[in-house]
């Protein structure tokens, strides 16, 4: 990746939502961005492990990260107006939102897959990205190279029998970016992805492929320099939404 060092320079002082931020991609992300200088606003619904990444930021860095608990499959038009409102009274503006947060709840046909679960992975993976984008757009107003990030997948693309709902979801992240991204080529510098991580190890990968060793799986660690390279005006030109790790950039 040409110019990472200058691209590194460019996230210091960036306000950047993560959702996820937790656990998994959106924990290392939260802390490695941070170390670059970066404010992160911390969004999951379990407040005590995001009090550690926020301890971890807060030894580490001399940033100004902030803790949002949120339940992602309650969200609604209110509490995002909330968050909005919060991020508004702390931050000038919003550079980015990094949409990580996801869960897949169950592996099954669609035969024996029930509402419940349907309802409640569609919630968490797309329509809280949706509500969130929707609500937090207006805080990206002024900011110098807006960015919103999607995370994406593999099975966004091609369905795969007993993915179910969360590669519906996927699928609608993607077309969601496409959308955004279609409508805000007017904004100047604004920038919409949907990057797929392809195999991490992570929780969620370990869930969805139990056989799989995974010490043969890359770390999150591995995928810092593409978000760097998506948050830096480096990005700017590239005339792609659909972004996957291994890409050329």
């Amino acid at each position: 990746m040409k110019n990472l060092k200058e691209a590194n320079l460019s996230i210091s002082g960036k306000n950047i939502l993560i959702t996820g931020a937790s656990r998994g991609i959106g924990r290392t992300l939260s802390i490695e961005l941070s170390k670059l200088g970066a404010n992160i606003i911390l969004l999951s619904k379990n407040e005590s492990l995001l009090e550690n990444v926020y301890d971890k930021i807060s030894y580490k860095t001399e940033t100004d990260p902030y803790i949002i608990g949120c339940d992602l499959n309650l969200l609604d038009e209110p509490r995002s107006q909330e968050i909005s409102n919060i991020i508004s009274d702390n931050y000038i503006d919003l550079d980015c939102i990094i949409h990580n947060a996801a869960i897949i709840e169950k592996m099954s046909n669609i035969e024996e897959y029930d509402l419940v679960s349907w309802e409640k992975v569609m919630k968490v993976n797309l329509t809280s990205s949706f509500l969130l984008t929707k609500f937090l757009l207006p805080n990206m107003e002024n900011a110098k190279n807006p960015r919103i990030i999607f995370t994406s997948s593999s099975v966004a693309f091609k369905g795969k029998a007993f993915w179910g709902a969360y590669s519906a979801s996927k699928a609608g992240m993607k077309v969601l970016s496409e959308i955004l991204s279609d409508e805000l080529e007017h904004k100047k510098n604004f920038k919409v992805f949907n990057f797929n991580p392809m195999a991490t190890r992570t929780d969620m990968r370990a869930m969805a492929f139990p056989a799989e060793d995974p010490n043969q799986l890359k770390e999150a660690m591995d995928l810092i320099p593409y978000y760097i390279w998506m948050l830096s005006d480096k990005s700017k030109d590239f005339d792609k939404i659909n972004l996957n790790y291994g890409d050329k950039i």
